[in-house]
């Protein structure tokens, strides 16, 4: 009986004191990971998420697999809602797409899910615009004709979308004459519709564009209106080093100053640069369910941070999406998802608008 006692003494030692990367190295082998994303498969959004995942894989200790789930519906919500309620919190579960909390403020119908409580390991957020038909109307020559034309038909998925809100947004900011129509579960939905003349216009991210507009970008069918910029801590634009998409595509700011002589101002504009540097820049973010250690959390961001590091993937993204996302640290995206009910009160109206499009 003496003799178990030390032994189990002895066993306990060992367990408190042994090292915690032995712990993580041990914790993912011959385990199968599945990371929900809200798009459905074939999307750019699914096709850049399967990317990152591929890559991700090869820098988490103990070699695990990672499958990936599409979970389509509700502009992304359905599948926040499953990662927030029923989810395992068991470091084997994770999300990976747009966390759009506008709707949570908002008070939208059908959102369950508190931002702020799911496990946070990081976010990169593609390159974004909106792609368009060039025989709008009377054709456009150039990108300024598109405040010639009227209720030009914008697909898209759920006015409370973060992607299809920032979007319609800035073609309000253009005072562009459009119609928002919502609805469908992604970008592998909307393209034929657009491709085919039944859409007009719709708000894409670079894996939508390289997967379905590039072809029709070079050949004249679609073009790219503008892309998104990213904002710096004071607000001003961060000016690329290399466009998005191509050389001659202007960020939104310089296609309002090319149609009007002007820079934008206002509160749209206001609401749009917030959109962006808190929301928008964060999305796709990468979490985990409520009550996810920071064990796995950390496992899972130090593997991230060695993806994003890695030359030989960024070669191939930029190959594959012509473009590189913004990529943020933890403590940046941790920072988003708890500071997004800081919008102001002007703000918020313009967010509501938004939200109404489409009804």
């Amino acid at each position: 009986m003496y003799k178990k006692i030390v032994n189990y003494f002895y066993l306990a030692l060992t367990l408190l004191f042994i090292s915690p990367s032995l712990l993580a190295s041990n914790f993912y082998e011959n385990k199968t990971i599945t990371v929900i994303v809200g798009v459905p498969a074939g999307s750019g959004g699914d096709v850049s998420a399967r990317t990152f995942m591929a890559e991700l894989q090869n820098h988490i200790p103990g070699n695990p697999k990672i499958i990936v789930r599409n979970m389509a519906g509700a502009g992304g919500s359905k599948a926040l809602n499953y990662t927030f309620e029923k989810s395992k919190a068991n470091g084997l579960s994770f999300y990976y797409g747009n966390w759009d909390p506008m709707g949570v403020i908002a008070g939208s119908k059908g959102i369950r899910y508190i931002p702020e409580k799911f496990g946070v390991i990081g976010s990169a957020a593609n390159e974004r615009g909106t792609i368009v038909r060039t025989d709008i109307g009377e054709g456009l020559k150039k990108r300024e004709d598109i405040v010639k034309n009227s209720a030009i038909r914008v697909g898209g998925r759920s006015s409370k979308n973060i992607n299809d809100m920032v979007g319609n947004l800035a073609l309000r900011i253009l005072n562009v004459n459009f119609r928002y129509i919502p609805g469908f579960k992604g970008m592998s939905k909307m393209a034929p519709g657009i491709l085919t003349g039944e859409l007009q216009a719709g708000h894409t991210a670079a894996g939508g564009y390289a997967k379905f507009f590039r072809m029709s970008t070079e050949e004249g069918d679609t073009m790219m209106l503008y892309y998104h910029p990213f904002f710096d801590a004071e607000g001003n634009e961060i000016i690329p080093k290399v466009k998005p998409f191509s050389k001659d595509v202007p960020s939104l700011s310089e296609l309002y100053h090319s149609i009007n002589g002007t820079y934008p101002s206002g509160i749209e504009w206001e609401t749009y640069k917030w959109l962006r540097s808190n929301v928008h820049s964060t999305s796709p973010a990468f979490i985990a369910p409520p009550g996810t250690t920071e064990e796995s959390l950390n496992i899972l961001r130090n593997a991230t941070k060695k993806t994003w590091s890695n030359k030989q993937f960024i070669d191939k993204w930029k190959s594959q999406f012509r473009s590189l996302p913004h990529v943020n640290s933890t403590e940046a995206t941790i920072a988003a998802f708890s500071n997004y009910m800081k919008i102001n009160k002007n703000q918020l109206k313009v967010v509501k608008k938004l939200i109404k499009l489409g009804k």
